[in-house]
């Protein structure tokens, strides 16, 4: 038989957005073309062949907004940490269902996938499956981002393999909490400090990367050094999964394309 996997569906750090119309709003809750985000990912759950049960982790602040939003059949909880918190947050809820105490790996994405589908989630399951990885992350092709949303701006990364921008969607070992939490979050505070974040990869990483010759599988095997479990990434061509919606202004532009 098929396995399937819980979703989690990372909603925290109470994102809002303000759009004509509506005013300011929980993201995940605001609409485009009449319709909530929420309801865009929930349709994509339902509709993959690889989903069991869906569980939404938000902000405690909006606790009420969700609980008012969310059908029956989707599970809850709250949590006002890092991402990486939320998750394992997540993951206690749904060891908390019966017939779910088991539960050895789930599939997280972001909150803001207007664009996500059953399909794309079906594949990029099948896909993480077959690495046998701790962690798979998926990174899109620029190439299908151009041809499917070509006014929609996206980031993009070089590779020996190509160009890529990061999904939103991963498939990951419940085992890797809560070790990797520290972790994620000393990632995170380096962020905005490239020095010490180039201290913390290392300067052949660094050189390899602005030389334009790091490969897919340096950043894999960094990765999983840094991390301590192995990490993979997922190449697709669904540009839906990595196509969010990061700003205001991009919600008018997202209309075209639904």
């Amino acid at each position: 038989m098929t396995k399937k996997y819980d979703l989690v569906i990372l909603a925290g750090g109470h994102v809002t957005v303000t759009l004509p119309g509506q005013g300011t709003r929980v993201r995940t809750l605001a609409e485009l073309k009449g319709r909530r985000l929420l309801d865009y990912i929930l349709d994509a759950a339902g509709s993959s062949t690889r989903v069991d049960r869906v569980v939404l982790v938000s902000h405690s602040a909006d606790r009420e907004a969700f609980l008012r939003a969310l059908p029956a059949d989707v599970l809850f909880c709250a949590c006002d940490g890092s991402m990486a918190e939320c998750a394992y947050t997540a993951i206690r809820k749904l060891r908390e269902q019966p017939g779910h105490e088991a539960v050895t790996e789930v599939v997280t994405v972001c909150d803001d996938l207007p664009f996500l589908t059953g399909r794309a989630l079906d594949d990029f399951i099948a896909r993480a499956e077959r690495l046998g990885s701790d962690g798979a992350y998926a990174i899109v092709r620029k190439e299908a981002c151009l041809r499917e949303y070509p006014s929609l701006k996206r980031t993009f990364f070089h590779l020996k393999e190509g160009e890529f921008t990061g999904g939103n969607v991963s498939l990951v070992s419940v085992s890797l909490f809560p070790g990797c939490i520290g972790k994620m979050k000393e990632v995170f505070a380096l962020r905005k400090d490239p020095m010490k974040l180039a201290g913390w990869l290392g300067s052949s990483f660094i050189l390899k990367f602005l030389s334009r010759r790091l490969s897919l599988a340096d950043a894999e095997k960094k990765v999983s050094e840094l991390f301590g479990y192995r990490g993979r990434a997922v190449i697709t061509d669904y540009a839906c999964i990595g196509t969010d919606l990061d700003r205001p202004e991009e919600w008018a532009e997202a209309e075209k394309y639904l």
